[in-house]
């Protein structure tokens, strides 16, 4: 595969993550949060685990040492996505796609203060600015930030420590494809105990916009984007390949604004700009993106709708 393809092939993940978010608004409007994401990883897990058969046949050695390292990644990533569905409720696509984006910010301070990562003022001062964007984004106003933006805020948190494990665990993963089935696998596993927190769970619809979305985020976004990061990655240094993920905001406003009817104002832009601005800055300026690309350490992972 040449670079040029690979670059591509990425670019078309994010349009997928960034279609995501439009996804989860039109299932939400037949089914709770709850409900989205266990459909969703029934989805994945079925198609994923048709797919990898598939292709490769049946493979039983490894399945145990894969599910135990899968696991942590699977809980993250369900906490991750339920905080996120949950701020969509409230919030709307095209914020939330620049809100979660600051998981690109987040990351390096946490490998500052956790892993003893090299960080210095740069760092902080990029820190500032995408808050700076944020509160622009939420029209410099306290009171703008609604309930949503904060679940979507949490969500961006716990994305970064699901990226790091990812980024520590990815050397020793023999499949990635299979370790995205057993991650979805265990999101499914964490998440079903939510449905009996419900009084009732809603098992049909005739909504077919609202499974439309359930049927974009199970294979589209859980199997299909992630397999384009895997393959890509082995082609792109991380840092061209971080910058590319962030093409997600822009796709998620770029929808919200095509399908949802939602609207930015030209306040508003310049906040999400920031946050755009200081994440990539942030990639360019890390200094594993120029001395140690190849280490598990500096690899991101992206993780969305």
């Amino acid at each position: 595969m040449t670079k040029p393809r690979a670059a591509l092939e990425l670019i078309f993940a994010g349009l997928l993550w960034g279609f995501g978010f439009v996804a989860t608004a039109w299932a939400l409007k037949a089914f709770t949060p709850a409900e989205i994401l266990v459909y969703r990883f029934i989805v994945a897990v079925f198609v994923g685990e048709i797919m990898y058969f598939a292709a490769k046949g049946a493979n039983f050695t490894t399945i145990r040492e894969e599910l135990f390292r899968a696991f942590p990644a699977g809980f993250l990533l369900a906490t991750m996505l339920l905080l996120q569905t949950i701020g969509l409720k409230y919030t709307t696509a095209t914020k939330s796609g620049f809100l979660t984006s600051l998981y690109v910010i987040i990351v390096p301070i946490l490998n500052a203060w956790f892993f003893k990562s090299p960080s210095n003022w740069k760092n902080y001062v990029l820190v500032f600015v995408a808050l700076a964007g944020t509160f622009v984004l939420m029209d410099a106003n306290l009171a703008g930030i609604n309930v949503g933006d904060l679940w979507t805020i949490g969500c961006s948190l716990i994305a970064a420590f699901h990226i790091i494990y990812i980024g520590r665990t990815s050397p020793h993963v023999g499949n990635a494809f299979r370790f995205n089935n057993f991650q979805s696998m265990w999101c499914l596993v964490v998440l079903t105990p939510l449905l009996f927190f419900q009084e009732k769970v809603t098992y049909q619809s005739s909504d077919n916009l609202a499974w439309i979305g359930i049927a974009v985020l199970g294979i589209a976004s859980s199997v299909i984007a992630f397999y384009l990061q895997v393959r890509t990655q082995k082609i792109l240094s991380d840092s061209t390949a971080s910058m590319l993920f962030l093409l997600e905001s822009p796709f998620a406003a770029l929808f919200g604004y095509l399908l949802l009817s939602e609207r930015l104002s030209p306040f508003q832009m310049t906040g999400a700009a920031l946050i755009m601005v200081a994440a990539i800055l942030q990639i360019l300026w890390e200094p594993s993106s120029e001395t140690t690309q190849t280490t598990p350490q500096s690899k991101l992972r992206r993780l969305d709708p």
